[in-house]
């Protein structure tokens, strides 16, 4: 997938993409919501909601730098023809695995209790923001994008390199 000869890693490089992806459903105006970075044209601006334009930046944050990630290591598989050496996407995969992990938590305490918003006044704490199908398919992606990192990244830890007889049987002098 995505010239990438490891299909979970392929998986993973399109899971990463798809955050964004969503998010354009939600900025074109469909019936399915405006998704958790707001909607485009509504009646009420996101600029006359501080916590929602706060956190909606955010999220955008979130989702552009985990889209940019996957980008790199997709452009890792142009460079090695599909083969991408597991050392290599390691870290890029760590990377995906806290920006995604932020970006979820994130949404889910905005929807659920409301986070704490700068404005002209002070920091004004909210309740929670109203959900929508876009925002909650966006977050459903990003846990199922964490769950295969973990997956991915456990599967592929490095291993320690075994002691020899002649190293176990050594006695360090101090």
């Amino acid at each position: 997938m995505f010239g990438i000869s490891d299909r979970q890693l392929g998986l993973l490089v399109g899971l990463m993409f798809a955050p964004f992806a969503l998010q354009l459903l939600g900025w074109a105006g469909t019936p399915l919501g405006g998704g958790p970075c707001g909607a485009i044209g509504l009646d009420q601006l996101l600029l006359e909601q501080p916590q929602a334009f706060f956190y909606a930046q955010i999220m955008l944050w979130g989702i552009s730098l985990l889209m940019a990630t996957g980008f790199f290591v997709l452009m890792l598989g142009f460079m090695h023809n599909g083969t991408i050496p597991k050392s290599q996407a390691r870290p890029f995969l760590l990377i995906a695995l806290v920006v995604g992990g932020l970006t979820a938590l994130i949404y889910i305490l905005t929807h659920t209790v409301g986070l704490p918003a700068p404005s002209p006044v002070g920091w004004l704490m909210s309740g929670a923001e109203p959900t929508d199908t876009i925002g909650v398919l966006i977050f459903l992606v990003l846990l199922v994008q964490i769950s295969l990192t973990l997956r991915w990244l456990v599967q592929t830890e490095p291993a320690l390199p075994k002691a020899t007889p002649s190293q176990a049987n050594r006695s360090k002098v101090i």
